[in-house]
């Protein structure tokens, strides 16, 4: 698949929260995959994929309720700076305001830091 080919699949998967856990855990994995590549990625790719990851963040509750049925969030071994494996943290950190959305740098990818 080409990147243009994931980042237009991404955006759709995290539109669909009617979608099956393995269908949403295949997302994760796909925006893992993004994330990769993400430095090598245009500025035009960049901003759409943090469109979609935006969309995501909104629809973290949605997403988590869905995925904790075949997903073990607690014992999850990717990296903090893959937020969107720690969707409970997010949806935790939502409820209690205690987070923030940034950038690690100008180049790259969002960051989501939950306190």
């Amino acid at each position: 698949m080409s990147r243009q080919n994931d980042i237009d699949h991404y955006g759709m998967d995290v539109k669909d929260l009617d979608a099956s856990p393995f269908e949403m855990v295949e997302m994760l994995r796909l925006r893992s995959k993004i994330h990769s590549y993400f430095r090598e990625l245009t500025d035009e790719e960049k901003l759409e994929v943090n469109r979609y990851d935006l969309i995501l963040l909104s629809n973290a509750k949605g997403f988590y309720d869905k995925l904790k049925l075949i997903h073990d969030f607690q014992n999850s071994n990717k990296p903090e700076d893959e937020w969107w494996w720690h969707l409970h943290n997010v949806v935790r950190a939502f409820y209690k305001r205690s987070f923030s959305i940034s950038f690690a740098d100008p180049h790259g990818d969002l960051m989501v830091n939950m306190v």
